[in-house]
């Protein structure tokens, strides 16, 4: 072999790890997933999902914040919605990302750690905290598990980022049949928030505040 054609080799399987690599983060980032269609429950209930809203993106110590969220006031709503969802009697669960390989750590601008841990300023009303590997909570099947065995039939999210983890959420749901909520005050992005809720609103996704979710509603 030559040293051009050594060198061409080279830069095929260059190119072919970069594909692979692009065609994995396409794969977890920005496609929903699909699953078994939820039931028709005979007293069908509704949960709330707190996402990502962990030490690391939005916590004191953040590595890579989304943005100034106590500017914003959204942990003031997402407590509102898990304190109104603990006192109703309807599900809570919060969901982290977990990234196993230390290079996607590094890729997200993170560092890699035992044990991802909810941001301390959201109200923990439970222990119902759940691990995803992809922008879509439903790619973790003890929380499509969980939803199921408590016969939910409404999910209502809250958390970080609306235009990621939160939009592929809400697709992932829909794909189940779930009817979905968007909390519009209890969610934040990098992008324009106006727009991504725009685009939730389109595919059937229902926005609201939370102060509209939880005086309006009834368990």
């Amino acid at each position: 072999m030559t040293l051009a054609s050594a060198g061409l080799a080279l830069l095929g399987l260059l190119a072919a790890a970069a594909l692979g690599l692009g065609g994995y983060m396409a794969w977890a980032m920005y496609l929903p997933t699909r699953g078994r269609r939820i039931g028709r429950y005979p007293a069908p209930r509704r949960a709330v999902l707190v996402l990502d809203l962990q030490e690391g993106y939005a916590g004191t110590a953040a590595r890579q914040p989304v943005m100034n969220l106590p500017s914003t006031g959204l942990f003031g709503a997402v407590n509102r919605l898990v304190d109104w969802a603990a006192a109703s009697g309807i599900e809570v669960g919060y969901v982290t990302q977990v990234f196993g390989a230390a290079w996607l750590v590094r890729l997200h601008g993170g560092r890699r750690v035992s044990r991802v841990v909810v941001d301390r300023r959201v109200r923990l009303a439970n222990s119902n905290v759940f691990e995803k590997h992809r922008t879509d909570a439903f790619a973790c099947r003890s929380l499509e598990a969980w939803l199921e065995e408590r016969q939910v039939s409404e999910v209502i999210l809250a958390g970080v980022d609306a235009a990621y983890c939160v939009t592929m959420t809400a697709r992932g749901a829909l794909n189940r049949g779930y009817r979905v909520t968007v909390a519009a005050d209890a969610v934040a992005s990098r992008h324009p928030l106006g727009p991504v809720l725009d685009r939730l609103r389109a595919r059937g996704v229902s926005v609201a505040g939370s102060a509209e979710i939880t005086g309006a509603s009834s368990p």
